[in-house]
């Protein structure tokens, strides 16, 4: 059954763009473990397409995963525009004459804005114990009033210990402004462009995505490797990817979506 018969029998999910005739070989490669999946071509472009899934509380949380999942494979073998989730077209309507033509401008652009290139997201976090060990050695008012308040019941020091609160939560943001700065710039040389996402909890350092040239990813990681070990102890990295750039398109939004 060709692309448009299948499309014409229902609706039709899209994924992502890729370069006409791409061989996504580790997509091929992942059988069963993803959804079924085709390629449409039109004009310099190919749409990652399947058939779309049941609309219940289990097909939408497996499509969630399922949607990543393909796009990080077919991100190995060719550069990707990434689509937001939820891209379908409806059945009666063609992925190649009613998405990729009617926009072929617009995402070849995107295409051409990552081609060599993919997502690394760099994640950072401290080790809680040690940063307020520093903070402590380092902010004498918060050593004093950490000392007051050992043997004084917390009815009687409630506004010292809301106060030291304040003062070790400032403390925190200036250090993790310091090193979430320093970590940015140490990994500036080997990447394209970053950005900061927002933090996914308290003693998080940095989460940022960043885009790197394919032929520069050792490069990357080595830097990264560097980073981990001059922070040992103190601040522990996670490295994620290579993915499509996510953070480097415009595609949560487009005026085709």
């Amino acid at each position: 059954m060709s692309a448009g018969q299948r499309e014409r029998q229902g609706a039709v999910w899209v994924y992502g763009v890729v370069p006409a005739g791409a061989a996504l070989q580790e997509l091929e490669r992942r059988g069963e473990r993803l959804p079924e999946v085709w390629l449409v071509d039109a004009g310099e472009l190919a749409a990652i397409a399947g058939p779309a899934p049941a609309d219940d509380e289990r097909g939408t949380r497996d499509q969630a995963l399922a949607h990543a999942r393909v796009l990080e494979a077919a991100v190995v073998d060719a550069p990707v525009v990434p689509f937001r989730f939820g891209i379908v077209v409806a059945a009666g309507q063609e992925v190649g004459e009613d998405l990729l033509l009617a926009h072929h401008d617009e995402l070849a652009a995107l295409l051409r804005r990552v081609e060599r290139r993919v997502q690394m997201t760099l994640k950072a976090y401290y080790d809680e114990e040690r940063l307020l060990r520093e903070i402590v050695e380092r902010e004498p008012e918060v050593a004093r009033l950490r000392e007051q308040l050992r043997e004084r019941p917390e009815q009687e020091s409630r506004d010292d210990r809301v106060r030291l609160g304040e003062l070790v939560e400032a403390a925190v943001e200036q250090a993790r402004q310091r090193d979430a700065a320093a970590l940015l710039e140490a990994v500036r040389p080997v990447t394209v462009a970053g950005a900061t996402d927002p933090l996914e909890r308290e003693y998080m350092v940095l989460n940022a995505p960043l885009l790197v040239e394919r032929e520069r990813l050792r490069e990357f990681e080595q830097a990264v490797e560097r980073l981990a070990d001059e922070h040992a102890g103190r601040i522990r990295f996670r490295l994620l990817g290579p993915m499509p750039a996510y953070s480097f398109v415009d595609v949560e939004d487009p005026r085709w979506a």
